[in-house]
């Protein structure tokens, strides 16, 4: 409990004991090495560092080694001196071939100069008078090629091309507006000779396709569907081939629709 009747009750006043103070084994007075801490300055702190001072660093060189040093320095000076005069005239030398000097204060520019010369007139005159251009020997005289001025071949084709598409346009349109009828198709009769070379061509493609699936009719099971498709494919177009050939060989003529 904080209150208590018997804190009423004085008690003896003791001191509290003090701890021992730590002594260090180190002398404080001895020089730390490699520290510069106080070694500014005349005055040593107590643990300041050690710093070795050269010859001559607060009163200067010995006596005649000043007088060699500053001829040194003035010979220095005089030699960067004449060589900076001979770097500055090289520049002033070669600079003056690039660009021209500057003016003199005392020019003055003529100012107030008119001209009544009509510049148009002037520049369409030149060229009306100019002479054309001659071509460096080596480049080749277009003017003397055979097309020369001649209109392309190839523009002939593009006009035609260009002629047919817009007369599908408008056969078209005219169709869908009720404007005309249906052209009439018109058939050409197939040669005897070409009947024979077109059903010798599809029995040679019938051959060949008959020969790429006897290799896979032997298969029981089709375990993709790429092979399923490629079977179907294979009979469908022999199938079809069959039908032209019979066509071919049962018609004694053949007529060929114009596209």
């Amino acid at each position: 409990m904080s209150e208590s009747i018997y804190n009423l009750i004085p008690r003896e006043y003791r001191e509290p004991q003090k701890k021992k103070m730590h002594r260090s084994s180190h002398d404080p007075n001895m020089k730390i090495s490699g520290s510069t801490f106080g070694c500014h300055g005349s005055t040593r702190l107590p643990g300041a560092g050690e710093v070795k001072m050269k010859e001559g660093a607060y009163y200067g060189p010995p006596k005649g080694e000043l007088a060699l040093s500053t001829q040194k320095t003035a010979q220095y000076k005089r030699m960067t001196a004449e060589n900076s005069l001979t770097k500055s005239a090289d520049w002033r030398e070669s600079y003056r071939h690039i660009k021209p000097s500057l003016p003199d204060k005392s020019d003055r520019p003529v100012v107030g100069i008119t001209t009544n010369k009509n510049f148009v007139t002037a520049n369409a005159v030149e060229a009306i008078l100019m002479e054309p251009r001659q071509p460096k020997p080596g480049q080749p005289n277009y003017l003397l090629k055979e097309d020369y001025g001649k209109v392309p071949d190839y523009l002939a084709l593009v006009k035609e091309e260009v002629r047919r598409e817009n007369d599908m346009i408008d056969r078209y349109v005219r169709e869908r507006m009720g404007e005309i009828d249906e052209v009439p198709e018109v058939f050409e009769r197939m040669t005897e000779d070409e009947r024979l070379d077109l059903l010798d061509g599809l029995k040679d493609k019938w051959d060949f396709l008959n020969r790429k699936y006897q290799k896979i009719t032997h298969h029981v099971s089709l375990d993709t569907l790429g092979e399923l498709h490629r079977k179907e494919s294979m009979e469908a177009q022999l199938k079809r081939i069959e039908g032209y050939i019979a066509k071919l060989e049962r018609a004694s003529s053949v007529l060929i629709s114009d596209p």
